[in-house]
């Protein structure tokens, strides 16, 4: 009798309608830095789309209208260094008729700055009172709601501390069935803070431990999502395993293989409404892998707007990135030379200024082969996936990385490292079994990239194979919809375990 009824109340839980809280610093259309806005805003649309009950949250920057935003009649109030922050909740409906986000509305930490971290002067001072705010608030917010939360789900070092706000609240009778999920998007930024910063939180000083929330001397947001979170999540299968590494746990490796039980790689999704090159509005021509012309229109466009003069039988290398070294660019200085006319070249984005010259001077010289723009173009960016047939991605670690998916719904062949998503996603051309949608080479050195690039260039003169490779891209579902399944049945277990 006893199993039965297990068996049973199992299965209800699985088939709940579940009531969602997610939490993040940004979420796209309402404000951008990095992959996280398009995660906030693809992932709750596609679990509201499964059926359940999904909010996410977020400060209300300087950035966002306010006049498009609509009063909610829910207030927040909290004590922060001997101040007290008043805050109205505002509300937006998205596209999803059960999907809709909350903005907590505090002008002082948030309505008076446009961007979510920094400005061109850097970080923003007071970022660990704001985030702080933004957790302890989040969490009363939950509180308030008319249907408690099922499932809170937070995102990265900016909601890091309201794992441990959840479990206080827990322990004082509030949310007592509420269970939480924190996802890892990238560990190399763990939200780290002076140990001053600690008394605004408002714990107890016995939690300012290497047990507890402090890393060699400083506030640790990050580990303490892990210590407290429920479950943790990250990004791509490959990127759990490699967190638990020395070379990519960034200190907290230790502390992840204790909660590695608790730990799952779950592959992000891109949102293939947008990134569509069968209805397309941002391109040149559309096209499909049935119907494959358009892909030479979009190339000559591309060619065009770089100033580059089309050349048949010559491939186009593209790249949308970060201009760092995580991305690996030290490596395609060290090689890039070495394709002059077998290629043609083009790089759009923004960073350091290392890099940002050395390609600014690398076009300026061989303007018939390398264009460059410095900046983010949106348009730009669907033109490049469109119009190149090889997209370079050599990063030297990737916690899942969405350029590359872009690029095979695209027919653009990705030329990638094994790390992290890329390692995921990317499989090596294999011209016997004929099976592989790219090139890919695992040792992080400007030899292994250099190889690899020549390979897709050879392979690409000939014909048959890179057709097939482009076929096998073209035909992998990278949509949200199979990573909603994965949360949905991890959320389904977590309440199991809670009730």
């Amino acid at each position: 009798m006893i199993k039965t009824f297990t068996v049973r109340r199992q299965k209800i839980i699985q088939n709940k309608v579940l009531n969602i809280l997610f939490a993040a610093s940004e979420a796209v259309p309402f404000a951008k830095t990095g992959g996280l806005g398009d995660v906030a805003s693809a992932l709750p649309s596609a679990l509201a789309r499964r059926g359940h009950e999904v909010t996410t949250i977020l400060p209300r920057y300087g950035g966002i209208d306010k006049s498009t935003l609509e009063m909610s009649g829910i207030d927040i109030s909290i004590d922060l260094d001997g101040k007290r922050f008043d805050s109205k909740i505002l509300s937006a409906k998205t596209g999803e008729k059960n999907c809709r986000t909350l903005f907590i509305d505090q002008p002082e930490l948030f309505g008076n700055r446009p961007n979510p971290y920094g400005d061109e002067n850097g970080d923003y001072p007071d970022n660990d009172l704001r985030f702080i705010f933004f957790n302890r608030a989040l969490i009363e917010l939950a509180a308030k709601l008319t249907a408690t939360p099922d499932i809170i789900h937070l995102n990265d070092w900016q909601c890091g501390i309201a794992p441990l706000y959840l479990d206080i609240a827990r322990k004082e009778g509030r949310l007592k069935e509420t269970s939480s999920i924190f996802t890892i998007h990238n560990l190399a930024y763990q939200g780290h803070f002076p140990k001053k910063s600690f008394d605004l939180t408002g714990l107890p000083e016995n939690l300012f431990t290497l047990e507890g929330v402090e890393h060699y001397e400083k506030l640790a947001l990050l580990k303490s999502a892990i210590l407290f979170a429920d479950s943790l999540t990250t990004v791509s299968p490959t990127y759990a395993k490699e967190i638990l590494s020395p070379e990519l746990g960034f200190g907290l490796e230790t502390l992840l293989k204790g909660r590695s039980k608790e730990l799952k790689g779950i592959l992000n999704g891109i949102d293939i409404a947008e990134w569509n090159p069968q209805t397309d509005t941002h391109i040149a021509a559309n096209f499909s892998a049935k119907e494959f012309s358009g892909k030479e229109t979009c190339k000559r466009a591309l060619l065009d707007e770089f100033g580059i003069g089309y050349s048949e039988g010559v491939p186009v290398v593209g790249m949308v990135s970060r201009l760092i070294e995580q991305k690996g660019f030290d490596m395609v200085m060290e090689i890039i030379r070495n394709f002059i006319g077998e290629i043609h070249f083009v790089l759009l984005g923004t960073g350091e200024t290392e890099y940002e010259d050395f390609f600014i001077n690398l076009a300026e010289k061989h303007p018939e082969s390398f264009g460059v723009k410095i900046g983010y173009d949106n348009r730009l960016a669907h033109c490049i996936e469109a119009g190149s047939d090889i997209f370079l991605m050599p990063s030297k670690f990737e916690p899942c990385g969405l350029n590359q998916m872009f690029s095979l719904r695209y027919g653009t062949v990705p030329v990638v490292r094994s790390t992290g998503g890329l390692n995921d996603t990317v499989k090596n051309w294999n011209k016997v079994s004929g099976k592989g949608n790219g090139f890919v080479f695992k040792k992080p050195e400007p030899l292994a990239l250099k190889s690899a690039l020549q390979k897709a260039i050879k392979t690409y003169s000939k014909k048959r194979e890179w057709k097939q490779i482009v076929q096998n891209g073209m035909k992998a579902d990278h949509s949200w919809e199979a990573s909603a399944g994965e949360y949905e049945k991890l959320y389904s277990s977590l309440l199991q375990q809670n009730r």
